[in-house]
């Protein structure tokens, strides 16, 4: 099974708040970073059969211009929604408690935001989705580095203590190649194909 993924553009987001959850559009720079994101896809040789998009503004706008590339319908699925930050939402980084950095630096996958997820939770509802398409099948995503992640994390062996989160580019694409393992979950390899505009690093801790 092939799986392409494509992360959202920038998000406008002039006073840099925390942001999982919170329904940011897109910023100016939309249309170039995501003609830069499906001209790569389709030289890529992308061929989907379906097209699902996580429902949040951000991913709303590059499907819709993915749909049409592809020629697909877009199916949202809130499996591949981003992180839910819980008391971080719409918070600067540097408002958060300092005892609830310190706790989140020491297990950067494992911690549960206050009133929140953890990107544990990601791997689950994100696995679920995967190991319900068809093996010989291939398909699109438009969703979030936190979904990317996970991708990488449970399906493809990354290590938990490589927090690429927060080292993705915006309009990132990235291919996907699996096959079932014994207990029927997708398992496999991934290749970046296409930087879109790199994100300021994560400030943690």
């Amino acid at each position: 099974m092939i799986l392409w993924t494509i992360r959202h553009t920038k998000p406008y987001n002039p006073n840099d708040l925390c942001y999982g959850r919170l329904d940011f559009d897109v910023s100016p720079t939309f249309e170039d970073e995501s003609n830069g994101a499906i001209k790569a896809l389709v030289e890529a040789g992308a061929k989907p059969t379906r097209l699902f998009s996580s429902p949040l503004l951000r991913c709303k706008r590059l499907a819709e211009k993915a749909s049409e590339a592809v020629h697909l319908p877009i199916e949202y699925r809130d499996e591949i929604i981003e992180i839910n930050f819980g008391d971080w939402e719409g918070k600067k980084l540097t408002e958060v408690p300092k005892e609830q950095m310190k706790a989140w630096a020491a297990d950067l996958r494992g911690y549960r935001f206050p009133n929140g997820e953890n990107f544990f939770d990601i791997d689950k509802r994100a696995g679920s989705l995967l190991d319900s398409l068809d093996d010989d099948g291939e398909f699109l995503w438009i969703s979030h580095a936190g979904v990317i992640a996970a991708l990488q994390h449970f399906a493809c062996g990354l290590p938990n203590e490589m927090f690429v989160e927060g080292a993705f580019s915006y309009a990132m694409v990235t291919r996907f190649e699996f096959t079932r393992n014994a207990d029927g979950h997708y398992r496999g390899t991934f290749t970046k194909i296409h930087d879109g505009i790199q994100m300021v690093p994560l400030k943690i801790g």
